[in-house]
């Protein structure tokens, strides 16, 4: 499969700020995700997912670092990479959003949900062109008979 993907404008935060930092950033931003830099180098990612499982639900203080309830292994998809390459990262590792790099900077993210609705959107296209063919067959693609005086 050769189809392209695009990727969002990532959100980061940096390894020193706080939970509450993170929390409001991904409020502000609309984000479920933020990607974590060590002076603009991605070492982590936290997840409002993080925020509640790792981080309230152990009552950590609000002034917590943000880089102590990250996940560390981050798992990132080069810019270069390709359809394949993204279905097969999702597939392989289980995860819901990869940063998108260039070198080691970070200049996107993907979630598997923008896949879902971009893929869901192409199906709909396809949908309908099929349902046109249907409904409005081609006449037979068969020469037609030279008339004879």
């Amino acid at each position: 499969m050769n189809i392209d993907f695009t990727y969002r404008q990532p959100v980061v935060i940096e390894c020193d700020a706080t939970v509450a930092d993170a929390a409001e950033r991904m409020a502000t931003s609309g984000v479920g995700a933020l990607i974590v830099t060590d002076h603009e180098r991605p070492v982590g990612i936290v997840t409002d997912r993080d925020l509640v499982t790792r981080a309230l639900a152990k009552r950590a203080d609000h002034d917590a670092r943000v880089d102590s309830f990250m996940s560390m292994n981050l798992i990132a998809l080069d810019a270069d990479a390709d359809f394949d390459d993204l279905l097969h990262t999702f597939g392989h590792h289980g995860v819901r959003r990869l940063p998108v790099v260039d070198h080691d900077r970070v200049v996107g993210v993907v979630s598997l949900d923008d896949v879902l609705v971009s893929m869901a959107t192409d199906l709909g296209d396809i949908a309908r062109v099929l349902a046109a063919q249907i409904m409005f067959p081609h006449a037979p693609d068969e020469a037609p008979v030279p008339a004879t005086t």
